[in-house]
């Protein structure tokens, strides 16, 4: 099953930074919202206590006639003020903590107040109280409000009814809080898009680097900076790909001295060979010569390509197959191009053309006839080579790219070649980060397709 996490280390990465930064602001939101929240509360409950005192005070010592036009102007859409014998906060309502903080209020203008002369309570404030939504204006955020509600008894035994709104601070998921966690996440996202590329771009030439060596173990060595992990991993493949190197460069010389060395006997042979007398055992001997001769030219000619150094340079496929396919015809086989426009590709021209001539001349030398067809595929050149012989067997596929490897039938050292052809073609068409695909035709033959990166040198 697919991961829903990204496939990259930066994407990884930025997933952990936006999900841990966003957890620790939101906590961190949420406890600095419940320690205001405290401070906020308790300076607004001393502020309406004070206010109300004050006001308390001013109704106390006016006339009775001018206490209704007092209180009307006192009045407000925060606070309302009521007169009457009665008290509208009962008797029982005695808030303990804010009862305390009212009597320290007043204290400064009647003195000590008895709990009898006090009534103090807080209730939520509901819509029913504010159909306006004047509250919901006023206050800022998501609050939740909430009126402190106080009866006092006047100094002539009548009572001071006070409601005051009060507004408790606002809660974590304020408009404040959710645009400071919104402009979070967006700086993170965009800082951790740049220190991820900035601590992945080392690993993504890394990769990139061994990408290349299965293409070219002479590659150049990879810079070895980047974090100090990324650079104990750098130095350890430059080695590793030294090592390759070399072995490769050893084998290859090898091969070459030993096909070389071998040509100066091959050639006594046959000149002693040549002298005796004429006979179907003097034939054979020289035939099996000529042969020798040939497995060690081409011995030599894969030596050399293996270490050829041809520059890569932007060619059209289509002309090269084009033009391999009328030099197959000029040898009397039978080969057709269907032509399907420009194939341009960066590749090493020659060594391409050799790989491709290897396959066309195969499949109209032992198919009887080849089909050649290229074409797009995304950011890949694909070439199709079909011919009506015989095919492969399906146990033989891997197998006929083994140097040297000729299959019994219709590929065997009568009909030519040594076993070279595919060898050579399949290594150079991966040298240029491609690959190559025999399969059998379901109406008979051999297709072999070739893929190839349109810039597989880049």
């Amino acid at each position: 099953m697919r991961s829903i996490l990204p496939d990259s280390i930066a994407g990884r990465t930025m997933v952990v930074l936006l999900v841990g930064l966003t957890l620790s602001h939101m906590v961190s939101t949420w406890v600095l919202s419940a320690d205001r929240h405290d401070a906020v509360v308790e300076a607004s409950e001393r502020l309406c206590a004070d206010r109300l005192a004050v006001m308390a005070r001013l109704i106390d010592k006016s006339p009775a006639p001018q206490r209704r036009q007092l209180v009307d102007d006192l009045g407000s859409a925060l606070l309302a003020i009521s007169l009457g014998d009665r008290p509208q906060v009962g008797d029982g309502h005695h808030d303990s903590e804010d009862l305390p903080l009212m009597q320290a209020a007043l204290a400064p203008y009647f003195g000590a107040v008895e709990h009898a002369r006090l009534h103090v309570t807080h209730r939520e404030l509901s819509s029913a109280d504010n159909p306006a939504g004047l509250w919901r204006r006023l206050l800022h955020g998501f609050p939740h409000d909430r009126v402190m509600e106080v009866s006092f008894q006047l100094t002539d035994g009548s009572w001071a009814n006070f409601a005051m709104a009060m507004a408790r601070s606002a809660s974590l998921w304020s408009p404040h809080a959710v645009l400071s966690t919104l402009v979070m996440m967006v700086a993170v996202l965009g800082f951790g898009a740049w220190a991820t590329g900035w601590i992945g771009r080392p690993l993504a030439a890394f990769a990139g680097a061994a990408d290349r060596l299965g293409r070219d173990v002479a590659a150049a060595p990879l810079p070895e900076d980047g974090p100090r992990e990324v650079r104990r991993a750098v130095a350890a493949f430059n080695e590793m790909q030294g090592r390759i190197r070399r072995f490769v460069e050893d084998r290859t010389q090898m091969l070459a001295a030993i096909s070389h060395d071998l040509r100066s006997p091959i050639t006594r042979l046959r000149l002693r060979t040549e002298v005796l007398p004429e006979g179907e055992g003097r034939e054979r001997m020289l035939a099996d010569l000529d042969e020798m001769a040939a497995m060690v030219a081409s011995t030599l000619d894969f030596a050399r390509q293996d270490a050829a150094d041809e520059p890569g340079q932007a060619v059209d496929l289509a002309a090269t197959l084009q033009s391999v396919c009328d030099n197959v015809a000029d040898m009397g086989l039978a080969a057709e191009f269907e032509w399907s426009g420009r194939l341009v590709c960066t590749c090493r021209p020659l060594a391409i053309k050799r790989a491709l001539a290897n396959l066309i001349e195969n499949g109209g030398r032992y198919g009887g006839a080849v089909t050649v067809r290229a074409a797009h595929r995304g950011h890949a050149v694909e070439v199709v080579v079909e011919d009506r012989g015989p095919g492969i067997p399906e146990a033989e596929m891997e197998r006929v790219f083994a140097p040297f490897t000729r299959l019994e039938g219709s590929r065997n050292r009568r009909t030519g070649g040594i076993g070279l052809g595919l060898a050579v073609a399949r290594t150079i068409i991966r040298s240029h980060g491609g690959d190559i695909r025999l399969e059998n035709r379901p109406e008979g033959g051999l297709r072999v397709t070739v893929t190839l990166p349109q810039s597989g040198l880049a």
